[in-house]
């Protein structure tokens, strides 16, 4: 009785363990993600500053998104075990600091692209993160990925796009953008096929119709420069995604 006792005790245990470690690893993950979508938005509202210098909310944005930033790299420092996302998360803070110091300066071309080059950094050492912190995700945590890295793209179209408006290396970034209107259209496609109840229904066809009637916007980004338009656009579209996050988090 008492082998059995100790064995059942060794059992939950582990099962402690190994729950409490999913969890680290949900909170590493989903502070990934954030780390990837705000990378590319403090991008995008870089060369919006560059384009615009006149627009001091940008410059306050780009203030609290980089707070942002810095808070989901300590959730990650605060969760993980792992050497190797710890020796990631170095590089990472190393990365934002020399942000903060172009941030700090009057925005140009040179500057420009090293913002385009640390976004890629950021994205390249989330996923390094992610991988390593990886689990066998619910299928409503697989469709708030989903939905996510949608979120991702779109800020990432738009990163693109401005990049292509102020031509900084505009043949790679306007190739860049039309890689991620693909993948948008890829996930786009999952999120069509996905059974939602009546209400949200009505969210996920907004979402489809939205982007049939408005990427037309993007796809001809050599012919037209609009990026305030695009600003809305992507605001609205976004408003619609968090919907269908918020309701995939309720039902995991």
């Amino acid at each position: 009785m008492k082998k059995i006792t100790f064995i059942s005790f060794i059992i939950l245990g582990f099962i402690n363990i190994s729950e409490a470690s999913t969890r680290s690893n949900v909170k590493i993950i989903e502070a990934s993600e954030n780390i990837r979508f705000l990378s590319q938005k403090i991008a995008k509202e870089y060369l919006y500053l560059y384009y615009n210098p006149k627009k001091i909310s940008l410059s306050n944005r780009l203030s609290q998104n980089m707070k942002k930033l810095e808070n989901n790299i300590q959730t990650i420092a605060l969760n993980t075990q792992n050497d190797e996302s710890k020796n990631i998360l170095n590089f990472l803070r190393y990365t934002n600091e020399e942000i903060k110091t172009l941030l700090s300066q009057k925005a140009d071309n040179d500057k420009s692209i090293l913002i385009l080059d640390y976004s890629e950094t950021f994205v390249e050492a989330a996923n390094s993160i992610q991988y390593l912190h990886k689990y066998n995700f619910s299928n409503e945590e697989k469709m708030l990925m989903n939905l996510k890295e949608l979120e991702y793209l779109l800020e990432r179209v738009s990163k693109y796009y401005m990049a292509s408006i102020l031509n900084l290396n505009k043949i790679s970034n306007t190739q860049h953008m039309k890689d991620a209107l693909f993948n948008i259209e890829k996930i786009l496609t999952i999120i069509k096929k996905y059974s939602y109840s009546k209400e949200m229904g009505k969210e996920q066809r907004r979402i489809i119709t939205y982007w049939k009637n408005n990427k037309k916007i993007l796809k001809k980004s050599s012919k037209l420069s609009v990026p305030n338009l695009l600003s809305i656009f992507i605001k609205d579209f976004q408003e619609s995604i968090k919907k269908l996050e918020l309701y995939h988090k309720k039902n995991q």
